[in-house]
């Protein structure tokens, strides 16, 4: 269909998260959208028609989302997104950013509503635990849908000053998970994203007139049931790392990566690998397919664009592993 395996890829990756599916083929998922006739309400609309049709699919056949990708080219004409509406090929990760976010907007229950400040921030001498979860709030109260529900999380960055040791902090959502590609062990990987950096020229109000260094950390603070993630393979200058990816398909926690003042439950859940999106080749160009696990089999499939194969199990630890789809155990 001329460069669109990076959507199809993304699509099948989507597909295997079953209360995602559960929510789009809902009937009344149409009475939810806040506006049908715009391009977000469309572009959700549109793929509905596309999962049900897939689901009602009978092997051996594939559809041909033209109505899908039709409405998205439509929706992002004029818009920093508007290369997805191009017959040329995107990234994996940009475009499934771009679908949850798309997703969620459409069915954004707040979207609009404004609140006094005082509402939704913490006075200053207010605990950790009640700033975060303000923090939380503020995102809240301008966006409530089933997909904030599913697939968004939290991080906290904590920044210090190493003179006075005064401490800021700031709250940050996310709805894709991004791991280095640092370390021996997958756990390495992960711990890299966290890892302290130190900054220069700190403007401390503490400390005024003096600018003094400071340290920035991250920690989580909420994970999504629904967790994608994606590997940092490609550098800012648009080089590709090939190292290939240390994960075994075992379950996950992220409990040590944590904020120590988060009693989140997330905290405490463990998550199964249930889907992989391959990029193949390198940053001058490549091609990406998907490794799924069926959402009602638990079969291991390869979907290639048009062509599928059944697997054995996953295929890890190589240089092409890209993006991951994780679900909370039961």
């Amino acid at each position: 269909m001329g460069n669109t395996c990076y959507a199809n890829a993304t699509i099948q990756l989507i597909r295997c998260a079953p209360e995602i599916s559960a929510l789009i083929v809902d009937e009344s998922l149409a009475s939810q959208v806040r506006d049908p006739s715009c391009g977000q309400g469309k572009v959700i609309l549109a793929y509905q028609d596309l999962i049900r049709t897939m689901w009602m699919a009978y092997r051996p056949s594939y559809v041909r989302p033209m109505g899908f990708l039709t409405e998205i080219a439509h929706c992002v004409r004029d818009t920093v997104y508007s290369n997805f509406g191009m017959r040329m090929q995107n990234d994996s990760h940009e475009y499934l950013v771009y679908l949850l976010d798309n997703f969620h907007e459409a069915l954004n229950q707040n979207k609009g509503v404004t609140v006094p400040e005082a509402a939704v921030r913490a006075p200053g001498d207010t605990p950790m635990t009640e700033l975060a979860e303000n923090g939380w709030n503020e995102f809240a109260v301008r966006n409530k849908s089933p997909i904030i529900d599913l697939c968004f999380g939290m991080t906290r960055q904590t920044l210090e000053c190493q003179n006075c040791h005064k401490k800021s902090y700031q709250r940050q959502t996310f709805n894709v998970f991004k791991i280095p590609c640092e370390g021996a062990t997958f756990a390495d990987w992960i711990a890299a994203e966290f890892n302290p950096e130190e900054i220069e020229g700190y403007d401390c109000t503490a400390c005024r007139p003096t600018r003094q260094r400071a340290t920035l950390s991250r920690h989580i603070w909420q994970m999504p049931a629904v967790l994608f993630a994606s590997l940092r393979r490609f550098t800012p200058d648009m080089r590709k790392i090939m190292t290939p990816c240390p994960y075994d398909g075992s379950a996950m926690n992220f409990d040590a990566y944590f904020a120590p003042e988060s009693n989140h439950p997330s905290r405490a859940w463990k998550y199964d690998l249930r889907g992989i999106v391959d990029h193949h080749g390198s940053h001058m160009g490549g091609h990406y397919s998907a490794q799924i696990s069926h959402p009602s089999t638990h079969d291991w499939w390869m979907i290639d664009d048009e062509m599928s194969m059944r697997l054995e199990g996953p295929r890890l630890r190589y240089p092409s592993n890209y993006m991951y789809l994780f679900r909370k155990q039961a």
